[in-house]
């Protein structure tokens, strides 16, 4: 045991044997009182009863009862407990002895005695004896065995105590010294101070009393530094928190701040806080690499990482400054939205590193054609910016409009692929486009669009249609989400004509929309919005359910089994497990698969070409066909309809429209029909309107014909009536 720790050792030692002792006299002592008195009690039991026995002999014979000894030593005998040793006696008044019982008894002994009356006057005494041996004898034992209890105790109570204690030091000496490990180890500094106060409360001294390894690298290994002046030490923005703190360290807080640690030029974050009364530890962690991170950070907030042009933050900043000067000067201001045209391409073939390539040289030329005063932003993806300030007429935006685009006509040598980029601008001017930074730069955007869909690589400047256009655009995309929920979306049908019997051979489902405002809406204004935002789907499938419940329907009436074709977007066939849907969709209906064709465009076939496509055409196997939609309009392949099974190849419009007297066309559908029966492939003429088409057609022999010439898009009503009249 330590010599620090013999207070306790000697405290334990007092406790142990205090309490053993306690227990060796306590217990015998209590074991003896209490059978004492109950031998006590039992001799007064007997005694009472003696004297009643022998008060029932007086009655009986008062004046003889005393010579009457053999009766009454018959009687003793019998009051004379057998498991018990005592002696009865009864005497006279004079202590003569007149009865007793014939036992001896080992001393020492105890006795109870009780007069006996006769008339109210004493006449004699009633005495019970009985001896202590055995009770003294059994208070032995428990005595011995006591004692021996109690050094047990004593060894137990002494030997376990001071091992806790024992422990609890060891580990106290082992926390301390993995504490002080931990304390020498610490990347931080860490020092402990020693602070004297004054009679009004404030530090009058405050010394460096312990450092660990850490701190004293801060100071370059400087010696002296334990036993210097805090103060000193720290400087004065350690002596201002500590001294204004000094309160709340005492209750227990910790404080926190930062400061240049004198003569090193290093800034260190500092907390302070008091482990005990007169102590003071402070941690101190070098934040001077932080320091530069946030410079590094504050750069990164505001810059593109990727070109190095500032960011959406940064611009707009700018171009709310440069609003306030145009203001001020009342002068012109232009912004123009820059967007690379089919920049998405780049990246979907070449790789994501060649496209990030490409817009750090795009940047670059687009910064060669502006000046100083100028800003060029990226806002993100393929999307530039451009403030342009003092502005002069507005020929000066067109120029630099123009210069714009032609600095980025030049190819493009990125990874050794030669790139030939475009870019569509939109214009918006202050004060006449509007005049703040949020106006301006979303009718630029909505300019630069209009740039795109005029054919892009070119220029536009905002107008105030553009903005009534944007709002009806936004105006459908909301109806849209809304109009099949509603019940706003109904199916026509467009027959297709045998070209040899006249009879209807299949029909084409087109779907329409009756706005509740505008009207009816043609599928061109809200085909391409329901594919943009992923309406497609659940209207694609929407159209799927109600062709196949229709086909149902008229098959059970008896109509003609003809086919039903359905258009598919590309973006169903990319999104959705396309097939599955079908194959749910027939299972639910009960409709007849080998009814159903599924049109797709040349765009969509090549595609998907390694992807879903051979699954949709792995529905053949369930009787489903498949259509080829718009043939030679697209990136047509002769290898994949070579490669492919099939079924039917439908002729677009713009070849039949002129196949009466331009011989191109009649060329190109010649070729196109020869082809398709030489590989066992139907086709269907689209657009035919005039009996020459049709004609030209039969003669060239194209199975079936769809156009207004025999019919325009029918009602479901008004097809099942032309299939009726058929049947009849």
């Amino acid at each position: 045991m330590n010599p620090a720790n013999s207070p306790i050792e000697k405290l334990i030692l007092i406790l142990a044997w205090g309490l053993s002792s306690l227990i060796a006299v306590v217990v015998p002592a209590a074991f003896f009182f209490v059978s004492h008195q109950s031998l006590k009690s039992s001799l007064i039991s007997q005694t009472e009863l003696t004297v009643s026995a022998v008060n029932g002999i007086i009655l009986s014979n008062p004046k003889m009862w005393r010579f009457e000894e053999v009766r009454l030593s018959e009687l003793l005998e019998r009051r004379a407990m057998d498991e018990v040793q005592q002696v009865v006696q009864i005497t006279g008044l004079s202590g003569e002895l007149i009865a007793t019982n014939s036992i001896h008894l080992s001393p020492p002994v105890t006795e109870y005695a009780r007069e006996i009356h006769d008339a109210g006057a004493v006449i004699g005494r009633v005495t019970v004896a009985r001896s202590l041996r055995p009770l003294l004898q059994r208070t032995a034992i428990i005595t011995a065995g006591s004692i021996i209890c109690s050094a047990l105790m004593f060894f137990f109570f002494r030997a376990l105590p001071l091992r806790v204690v024992k422990k609890a030091f060891q580990t106290l000496r082992e926390s301390e010294k993995k504490y002080r490990s931990l304390y020498e180890a610490m990347n931080e500094g860490m020092a402990l101070h020693h602070i004297v106060l004054d009679d009004r409360g404030s530090i009058a001294t405050i010394t460096v009393v312990d450092i660990n390894p850490s701190f004293k690298s801060m100071f370059h290994e400087r010696l002296g530094i334990v036993g210097s002046n805090s103060f000193e030490l720290f400087g004065e923005t350690f002596r201002e928190y500590v001294s204004e703190h000094l309160l709340i360290l005492g209750m227990g807080e910790t404080i926190s701040f930062e400061l240049e640690l004198p003569g090193t030029g290093n800034f260190y974050n500092v907390q302070a806080f008091s482990p005990d009364q007169g102590l003071i530890a402070t941690l101190l962690e070098d934040v001077t690499e932080s320091r530069k991170s946030e410079q590094q950070i504050q750069k990164m907030a505001y810059f593109d990482t990727l070109t190095g042009l500032p960011n959406r933050a940064l611009f707009l900043d700018r171009i709310n400054q440069a609003l306030a000067l145009a203001d001020r000067d009342e002068a012109g201001l232009a912004v123009l939205f820059i967007d690379l045209d089919r920049f998405k391409n780049i990246n979907d073939t070449l790789g994501h590193s060649v496209g990030d390539l490409l817009l750090i040289e795009v940047a670059q030329r687009l910064g060669q054609h502006l000046r100083i005063s100028d800003t060029l932003a990226r806002l993100g993806g393929d999307e530039f910016v451009v403030v342009i300030t003092k502005l002069g007429e507005q020929m000066n935006v067109t120029s630099i409009a123009q210069k714009l685009i032609d600095s980025i006509q030049t190819p493009f040598d990125i990874k050794g692929n030669e790139l030939h980029v475009s870019a569509s601008i939109g214009i918006a001017l202050y004060p006449e486009d509007g005049v703040t930074a949020e106006n301006l730069i979303k009718h630029a955007d909505m300019a630069m669009y209009s740039s795109k869909e005029s054919g892009r690589n070119a220029y536009s400047f905002f107008s105030p249609a553009m903005n009534q256009k944007a709002i009806m655009r936004m105006e459908k995309e909301t109806g849209l989400r809304h109009a099949l929920e509603r019940g706003e979306f109904f199916i026509e049908l467009q027959p297709i004509i045998c070209a040899v019997t006249g009879t209807v051979a299949a029909a084409e489902a087109l779907v329409r929309w009756q706005h509740p405002v505008h009207g009816r809406i043609p599928p061109n204004d809200f085909i391409f919005l329901a594919e943009e935002t992923g309406l497609i789907l659940p209207l694609g499938e929407w159209v799927l359910r109600t062709v196949c419940s229709t086909m149902k329907t008229w098959s059970d009436a008896g109509l003609p089994l003809i086919r039903f074709c359905v258009n598919v977007s590309s973006r169903q066939i990319e999104q959705q497990n396309f097939p599955e849907v079908v194959r749910s969709v027939l299972l639910e209906t009960g409709a007849n698969a080998a009814q159903l064709e599924i049109e797709l465009t040349e765009s969509c076939l090549v595609t998907n070409f390694d992807g879903s496509i051979p699954d949709i055409f792995g529905m053949r196997d369930w009787g489903v066909t498949i259509a080829i939609d718009d043939f030679g309009t697209g990136y047509s392949s002769l290898g994949y309809i070579k490669t492919l099974p099939i079924d039917h190849i439908k002729i677009d419009k713009s070849f039949v429209d002129e196949i009466s007297t331009n011989f191109q066309d009649q060329a190109i559908v010649e070729a196109i029909i020869a082809m398709s029966q030489k590989l066992g492939i139907r086709n269907i003429a689209e657009g035919v309107e005039t009996r020459e088409q049709l004609e030209f057609l039969q003669k060239q022999g194209c199975g079936e014909i769809q156009g207004y010439y025999f019919h325009r898009p029918l009602s479901l009503e008004a097809f099942e009536t032309l299939l009726r009249e058929q049947v009849e």
